[in-house]
């Protein structure tokens, strides 16, 4: 399937005015190695970012785009989880003094980080991020499901759902699955990042969120196994895909469940790793998706 700069049929209203969204999937990703981060540009100046990659290809690919977008500082940061590939890059704007305006971060107890050592989590690291932040005067938010913020007069974002280890049957649930799942809304559009999201918050939130449903779909943990199950794309019913992650690993064995379910429903996905960066942008009514690399196989 060649791929170019394709506009979404309208299934909505086209209701939207002038206002302009972009949220640019940024292709964090080397061959052998994941990342994710999303920065969301308004009209009105406002610049978010949703996890921050990896330190290393967070100065090699993040840093480069703010500076061709002359972004100097970003209104709200939101941290997905405590791996690295989603946090690392915090470094890495620390290091070229981005300034942070507002940073969600819900740091995980030690108890959970250490069930995944030494391939996981890493609770020392977490804290000298925390404590780095701290010495430059960005102090940690937690973010709190039900949180909501206007982000303009098309816009609004809320937390669909942010771990609080208060529900037993998700007392053993991995770092993956004490991801933030934010749904972002600008005019008659929608948009759902969820981060790592795995089984067990997958299922729980596939039987009791009446929230899911979004156009764009931030597919959860890079496209492979282990991931939210089956039940939970049918909630979000997406009319395509964003993967962040190396073409090899989406293509691989550990993604074929995951590029099946939206293969067979003719589902277009859009993969960062064979693409490069991804911008999804709403303007004038119309939802668009641009790849940088147009004319590569999608290979879904």
């Amino acid at each position: 399937m060649k791929i170019s700069s394709d506009a979404l049929p309208a299934s909505k209203t086209d209701s939207i005015a002038s206002s302009r969204l972009e949220w640019t999937m940024l292709n964090v990703n080397e061959p052998l190695q994941q990342g994710d981060a999303h920065l969301i540009s308004l009209a009105n100046g406002m610049n978010l970012l949703i996890d921050a990659g990896p330190r290393d290809l967070a100065e090699k690919l993040l840093l480069p785009f703010l500076e061709k977008r002359s972004i100097t500082s970003l209104d709200l940061v939101f941290i997905s989880h405590a791996h690295v590939d989603h946090y690392g890059g915090l470094d890495a704007l620390l290091d070229h003094n981005i300034e942070l305006k507002k940073l969600y971060f819900n740091l995980p107890e030690r108890k959970r980080c250490e069930r995944e050592v030494p391939w996981g989590c890493d609770y020392n690291d977490v804290q000298r991020i925390r404590k780095r932040l701290s010495s430059q005067g960005i102090e940690l938010t937690r973010a709190r499901t039900g949180w909501r913020q206007q982000l303009g007069d098309q816009s609004h974002l809320e937390i669909i759902y942010a771990f609080d280890g208060a529900t037993p049957a998700l007392d053993k649930a991995d770092i993956n699955d004490t991801s933030l799942i934010i749904k972002l809304y600008h005019g008659d559009f929608s948009f759902l990042f969820t981060g790592d999201l795995n089984e067990d918050v997958g299922s729980y939130l596939a039987e009791s969120s009446d929230k899911l449903s979004a156009d764009v779909l931030k597919i959860p943990h890079h496209g492979i196994e282990p991931i939210a199950p089956e039940i939970f794309f049918e909630k979000v019913a997406p009319r395509c895909g964003l993967v962040s992650a190396p073409g090899q690993f989406w293509r691989g064995q550990m993604g074929t469940r995951i590029r099946s379910w939206f293969a067979e429903r003719n589902i277009p996905v859009y993969v960062s790793g064979i693409l490069g960066h991804v911008s999804v942008i709403v303007e004038d009514g119309a939802l668009i998706i641009r790849p940088e690399l147009a004319e590569i196989d999608q290979a879904k």
